[in-house]
């Protein structure tokens, strides 16, 4: 497996990985899948984001990103974060025949490493209440700070304190 960050000729990629990803879970809550403007944002050439792909030969199997657009949060984040930098860890997805295969933890590595050599004070993550996930970022130190609904899906939402 190789990792290496996603460039704009790997949307399609992506999306194609995406569509795999959500047509094979079970429950379709546990991922809020990225929209055609988002993904015009993040796989823009000059885009701030980070997204991170392991790759089995030329074939996307996995991903994780670091996004510094976190503005439409605003009304849900604890005031004392609003003046802080942040970014939101998501599109945490792994090809379905290869969940279970350490790729998360992997791409979750790297992307610490990347985050470790930034300037940011915060991060944010939300997972569906029943996803695996929660565990993981309590296990990595983040803390729950609500319940809440995003698009109609209900989320956990975590917060990991860097800096300060």
């Amino acid at each position: 497996m190789t990792i290496r960050r996603l460039t704009p000729s790997d949307k399609e990629s992506f999306f194609s990985l995406s569509k795999t990803v959500v047509d094979a879970l079970e429950n379709k809550d546990f991922l809020i899948p990225m929209t055609e403007e988002e993904a015009s944002v993040t796989f823009h050439a000059d885009s701030e984001d980070i997204v991170l792909g392991a790759f089995d030969g030329n074939r996307l199997v996995a991903t994780l990103g670091l996004f510094h657009d976190i503005h439409d949060y605003s009304e849900v984040m604890p005031e004392h974060f609003l003046s802080l930098k942040g970014a939101e860890i998501g599109e945490a997805m792994v090809s379905p025949e290869l969940r279970r295969s350490g790729l998360m933890n992997g791409l979750w590595a790297s992307l610490k490493a990347i985050i470790s050599r930034s300037d940011l004070d915060f991060l944010l993550a939300t997972a569906h209440p029943d996803n695996i996930s929660n565990h993981l970022m309590q296990k990595d130190g983040f803390t729950l700070h609500k319940v809440f609904e995003r698009r109609g899906y209900t989320r956990n939402m975590y917060f990991l304190k860097l800096n300060g």
